[in-house]
């Protein structure tokens, strides 16, 4: 059953990808213009991608809490990151492969968006946001300001 679909994308040099999707039009293999193909493998209840697996046989394999965020990935070297997420389905920590963890902090209860991160050396970086969730400022641990402007698209 269903409809399963396979994309030709044909580049500007002449050469060619495939794409193939399953019945639900979930992405399933890619294959690049040598030949290597790259798969996929969604939850068939989520589709969220929980196994890639490389064209010589490595995989990375993708975790995810009942909310379908992301709690931990294993990557085609065995690393691994884990995250934890408050009740309100925020981030809130991040440790990294080599057991370094970021805490993220929020000022407003309601707000989705960091305020300020800390890594494990103490080291602490603030953000402010616009009023459309685009990043204003970070400030890192020395005072050092990095400003990004917008424009009326957004962009």
């Amino acid at each position: 059953g269903g409809l399963k679909r396979v994309v030709k994308k044909e580049h500007a040099d002449g050469s060619v990808t495939q794409s193939q999707f399953d019945a639900v039009g979930r992405l399933k293999a890619q294959t690049d213009a040598a030949g290597r193909t790259t798969e996929y493998s969604p939850d068939v209840v989520t589709g969220l991608i929980t196994r890639i697996t490389t064209p010589d046989g490595r995989a990375s394999a993708f975790y995810y809490n009942h909310h379908s965020q992301l709690t931990s990935a294993t990557g085609t070297d065995g690393l691994e990151i884990r995250r934890e997420y408050d009740e309100s389905g925020r981030l809130i920590q991040e440790t990294a492969p080599d057991g370094d963890i970021t805490r993220y902090r929020y000022d407003n209860p309601h707000s989705d968006l960091p305020c300020a991160t800390e890594d494990a050396t103490g080291s602490r970086k603030t953000m402010t946001w616009s009023r459309y969730g685009q990043l204003l400022t970070v400030t890192d641990c020395s005072g050092y300001v990095t400003r990004y402007d917008h424009d009326r698209f957004g962009q």
